[in-house]
């Protein structure tokens, strides 16, 4: 008899090979990190108790107006309410005015620089906005002379398109700081290496609330905001309007 020797195959056993796969798997379940979606974050509004105030414009800080188209690129305004005896104060029901109307702008211009903010309700914008471009915490600065001293900064003012067009009755105030600042001014602080660092308009406490219909195109919207702008408003609030039969 011969006797053969066991020849070496290339079959393995795979009888351990479940206990791997069971291995890997349990790795990846424990290892593996998933993205939740939070979602959008916000916070909201409180709950009004007794403490809280509703914010409340002043009559005399508020001019409400509903614009009409009154045909192919002709726009209307009608003065639904104007502070009391100012240049728009309403004269009769249904009057309306063109807004390329010169002295409707004019009556808007005056309304705006006879509440212009105080110089001093602009500084402090301007040293907000200051405190901001270095990233500093607010209140660092006791002052804005203080923070120019600090600072090595040049105080500038840029002449504002009000005081272009008003001239000599554009309302103006004496600063320590910027010297004769007008309504609409810009008042800038300058850094010799960086130039502009910091700057603010002095605006007016004025609120203009334009109320659209809604066959008042976009173009119609825009020239009302653009009219609005020009002649120093920057608190503006928009609202839209229904026609019900005759009226509104």
């Amino acid at each position: 008899m011969r006797n053969e020797k066991p020849r070496a195959t290339g079959d393995f056993s795979d009888s351990s090979m479940s206990d791997i796969a069971f291995l890997l798997l349990i790795f990846f379940l424990v290892t593996t990190t998933f993205d939740v979606q939070k979602g959008i974050s916000y916070q909201l509004p409180k709950k009004p108790d007794e403490q809280t105030e509703e914010v409340v414009i002043d009559e005399t800080n508020r001019l409400v107006m509903t614009i009409k188209q009154w045909g192919l690129g002709s726009y209307v305004a009608l003065i639904d309410q104007a502070p009391p005896d100012g240049p728009l104060q309403r004269a009769r029901a249904g009057e309306d005015v063109s807004l390329d109307d010169p002295v409707f702008q004019e009556g808007i211009m005056t309304l705006a620089a006879q509440r212009a903010e105080t110089v001093e309700a602009t500084s402090a914008r301007l040293l907000n906005n200051l405190e901001v471009a270095k990233g500093v915490p607010s209140g660092t600065y006791s002052s804005l002379t203080s923070a120019i001293q600090a600072e090595n900064l040049t105080p500038v003012v840029h002449s504002g398109l009000i005081r272009e067009i008003m001239g000599a009755d554009a309302p103006v105030s004496i600063d320590l700081n910027f010297g004769e600042v007008a309504f609409g001014d810009t008042l800038v602080l300058a850094d010799a290496r960086q130039g502009n660092i910091a700057s603010a308009v002095r605006e007016s406490e004025l609120v203009v609330i334009l109320k659209f219909f809604p066959d008042c195109d976009y173009d119609g919207m825009i020239t009302a905001l653009d009219v609005i702008r020009r002649n120093g408003i920057s608190r503006t609030g928009i609202t839209l309007q229904e026609r019900l039969g005759g009226g509104v």
